[in-house]
């Protein structure tokens, strides 16, 4: 007797759309990073925020500057708002590293914060270089500040030697830098100066006087007025060069650290000293405790028609110049009215002192 074939028990289809026929396989997800799981790509993600938000911080206290005489951490950190540009490079690569498909858009304000932040960078940017036209004067500015008088003042003569200057200006000066400078080479070298000397610093209290300023020339020097009020001496003297008399005014002002309303207050009056003498060829150097950024440098730059001479001449950090670090602000300045060019900008290195100094080549008339 012949069996039945059984036939096997057919399965029902399954429906494309998972109804009661089946279940729809699920769509693997692509991974957002090839080779990365998707914690890490959310870790990505969040380690570019903190990045994004400095960049932010910094592009908004350069936009709103006002902002830096709220408080003391403020304003000092301006002072290192050119970085801000790497902490906004660092969250787009993060970001660009972390997203894929549709979240790649996450980057897309970042670009954009690094993209404004780098206008902030555009005058330290070096630009063509200057030579000084035919039939003007040349003039050439060195500036330091000397801590309290502990700058080397041997190593300051030889550079003073070998740089030639038409005019010195130096900060921080004290009793014992003037008795130097009374002697040889400083006397041969600059015979004349004008301004006035701290006390002399204390090595057993580390404590020492900033107040004296002081501008030293090989040319006569005819004192004109100070500034009104300041913590510091901020003085304006005319050097006498030979047919092209010029005003140079040797600054320095308060720090944040002295207090804001001190900080703000000096900016001003020192603004007031060199509208002042605005009718002729003037210069602004000295240690101004302000970087391009902050809001006491861009008001005196601003109302006095002034420009930073080393703009458009690189990077040229002067502060803190005794540390294992290289400096990482620049808060010297040599500031010139229009109508001055610059040809040449460097800074050098003295011991003993916590400053670059700057030597800047004018041309002028």
């Amino acid at each position: 007797m012949t069996r039945p074939t059984r036939r096997p028990p057919t399965r029902p289809a399954s429906h494309p759309t998972g109804g009661r026929g089946g279940a729809r396989k699920p769509r693997p997800r692509p991974a957002a990073v090839a080779g990365a799981s998707p914690r890490s790509v959310r870790a990505l993600l969040w380690l570019a925020t903190p990045f994004a938000l400095v960049g932010l911080g910094l592009l908004v206290l350069t936009a709103a500057p006002e902002l830096q005489a709220r408080h003391q951490w403020l304003a000092e950190a301006a002072s290192f708002a050119p970085y801000g540009w790497l902490a906004w490079l660092v969250a787009v690569v993060l970001a660009l590293t972390g997203a894929r498909g549709r979240t790649r858009f996450l980057a897309a304000p970042l670009a954009l914060g690094l993209a404004w932040h780098t206008a902030v960078l555009v005058p330290y940017l070096p630009g063509p270089t200057h030579a000084a036209a035919a039939g003007t004067t040349s003039l050439t500015v060195v500036e330091l500040n000397l801590r309290w008088g502990q700058a080397n003042l041997d190593q300051l003569a030889s550079a003073i030697a070998h740089q030639r200057p038409d005019v010195v200006v130096l900060a921080e000066v004290t009793r014992s830098d003037v008795a130097a400078f009374r002697r040889k080479p400083w006397s041969k070298l600059l015979p004349y100066r004008s301004g006035t000397a701290g006390d002399n610093y204390d090595p057993a209290t580390a404590v020492g006087d900033a107040r004296g300023t002081m501008v030293l020339s090989p040319h006569p020097i005819t004192p004109l007025d100070d500034a009104d009020g300041t913590l510091f001496s901020n003085l304006a003297v005319r050097i006498d060069l030979p047919g092209h008399p010029i005003t140079l005014i040797a600054a320095h002002p308060a720090n944040p650290e002295h207090g804001l309303d001190r900080w703000v207050e000096d900016g001003e009056s020192l603004t007031r000293l060199a509208l002042k003498h605005t009718d002729g060829p003037l210069v602004l150097a000295g240690d101004l405790n302000a970087t391009a950024e902050h809001l006491t440098l861009r008001e005196l730059v601003a109302k006095a028609g002034l420009t930073d001479a080393g703009s458009g001449e690189g990077w040229h950090p002067t502060f803190p110049a005794d540390a294992w670090y290289p400096p990482l602000i620049q808060i010297d300045h040599v500031l010139v009215s229009r109508g001055i060019s610059t040809t040449a900008y460097r800074t050098f290195r003295v011991d003993g002192t916590d400053h670059l100094g700057l030597q800047v080549r004018l041309a002028f008339g």
